[in-house]
């Protein structure tokens, strides 16, 4: 599997919570669809740290609520 399928993979596992937890926050679809987007930017630069680890859900949802409360 290549490193894009891996990122793929990891991505469809995390969807759903990373939308979820900036549509709660925000409470308007575009902007959680861009947060979701922002956050899966900043995941694509730091795979390498967080593709295996068990942490990555916390990682993401921190992520995705502090990038929603900023916006």
């Amino acid at each position: 599997m290549t490193e894009a399928q891996q990122f793929e993979a990891f991505m469809r596992n995390y969807q759903n919570m990373v939308f979820s937890t900036a549509m709660r926050l925000l409470a308007n679809q575009a902007e959680a669809e861009d947060i979701s987007q922002e956050v899966f930017l900043k995941a694509y630069e730091r795979f390498g740290e967080l593709g295996q680890s068990p942490t990555a859900g916390g990682w993401l949802r921190k992520v995705a609520t502090n990038l929603s409360l900023n916006h």
